[in-house]
């Protein structure tokens, strides 16, 4: 199978995955979805968000690491309450806005001192000090089972671009091994590139609206990039 008709193939089984979700969700839960899709536009969608939490449901408590803050973080955090939770944020503003909004929220500010205009390159040369965002030692150290990167911006060359957070995602699914990795907005070809090159078609479960969902088994541990 071509890969284009995989990608069709697993969304039309998305699709209909995710009608059976709302059954699974609790009614809090949907009703915060549903807040979300209609008071955010352009962010994720509803079956976006059900297939994340979903997934969520399924591991919890569990760790999670989240690429960007947002009005979501709190659906996040609400649905993992007895896990660890954390997020990796670039913009010092939101990140104040967000955790006066959510005093709870475990999260770091980090730089990615990149343009998107140099993704090209950047994924050419594929030089790991190049592309592995710098992180504190506890974020390195931890075995991740969820990872979602829905952050830096990437809607404009001279934004940051999602290079160094995709190739830092997979860097760490590979080191934890049994891992479920999300990846929004790959609908450009900035986030289709760098998750091919580095999350690997084999690894993808299902391509969503906007969203791809890849699991990174323990049998890949440790791989090279």
């Amino acid at each position: 199978m071509s890969m284009k008709k995989y990608i069709l193939a697993s969304a039309f089984i998305s699709s209909l995955l995710c009608s059976y979700t709302l059954e699974s969700l609790s009614t809090e839960i949907n009703d915060e979805i549903r807040c979300l899709v209609k008071n955010n536009p352009h962010q994720l969608s509803e079956a976006e968000y059900r297939l994340i939490a979903e997934t969520i449901i399924d591991k919890t408590p569990c760790n999670i690491l989240v690429f960007g803050v947002g009005r979501d973080s709190r659906l996040w955090i609400d649905i993992n309450r007895q896990g660890l939770t954390v997020f990796l944020e670039d913009n010092p503003i939101w990140l104040d806005r967000i955790s006066l909004e959510l005093p709870e929220i475990n999260a770091y500010l980090v730089t990615y001192n990149t343009l998107r205009k140099q993704w090209k390159g950047l994924l050419n040369r594929n030089i790991e000090a190049e592309l592995l965002l710098e992180l504190p030692k506890e974020i390195l150290e931890t075995k991740w089972d969820i990872i979602f990167v829905d952050a830096p911006e990437g809607w404009s060359d001279e934004k940051p671009g999602r290079m160094k957070s995709i190739f830092t995602a997979a860097k760490l699914a590979y080191i934890s091994g049994n891992c479920d990795v999300f990846v929004h907005d790959c609908d450009r070809k900035v986030e289709a590139n760098y998750c091919e090159k580095f999350l690997h078609s084999e690894n993808l479960m299902s391509t969503l609206d906007r969203l791809r969902y890849y699991y990174i088994p323990s049998t890949l541990c440790c791989k090279s990039l």
